[in-house]
């Protein structure tokens, strides 16, 4: 971390934000659940990545050491474990099933999942929805996002 010239922390500021580090750790040292959110938090948010001070393997370098640019990573599924399959394109189904079949696809994904394919078919440019914690908004938010990108145009056909 650099020095900043506005360092106003107190003693008692830097001991409390101590102690409350520290009782995250201990929780997640005892908590395996609250580590993998934790984790996963970390990752999504890429400061896994500027902690440990390494790229991941697939990443390549630049000729400084660090991390080369690369175009559309976010769009990837960045943040989204690799144990985890990509779920169905929303589009697709959506073309195939119509929007109660896309909203059962939905249904059955954990919010990760569905953050997921908000982020990798860029649903939500101002990236308001990663502050949501409730399913059904994500959801929401998919369906109409996938209706009017499937209608778009269809004003100017014929009838």
């Amino acid at each position: 971390m650099s020095h900043d010239s506005r360092d106003d922390a107190t003693p008692q500021e830097r001991a409390a934000v101590s102690a409350w580090l520290q009782s995250l750790a201990t929780r997640a040292e005892n908590d395996p659940t609250f580590a993998a959110q934790m984790l996963a938090a970390l990752r999504e948010s890429g400061l896994m990545v500027a902690l440990s001070g390494e790229a991941p393997a697939s990443e390549p370098r630049s000729a400084t050491g660090r991390r080369a640019p690369t175009r559309g990573a976010r769009a990837r599924g960045a943040g989204v474990p690799a144990s985890e399959t990509p779920p169905p394109d929303p589009f697709s189904v959506y073309r195939a099933q119509g929007e109660a079949g896309l909203r059962a696809m939905l249904d059955g994904l954990e919010l990760a999942s569905l953050r997921a394919i908000v982020r990798e078919r860029r649903l939500d440019p101002a990236r308001i929805s990663a502050r949501w914690t409730t399913r059904e908004r994500v959801i929401t938010l998919i369906v109409d996002q996938v209706k009017a990108r499937a209608n778009h145009g269809h004003a100017f056909e014929r009838v």
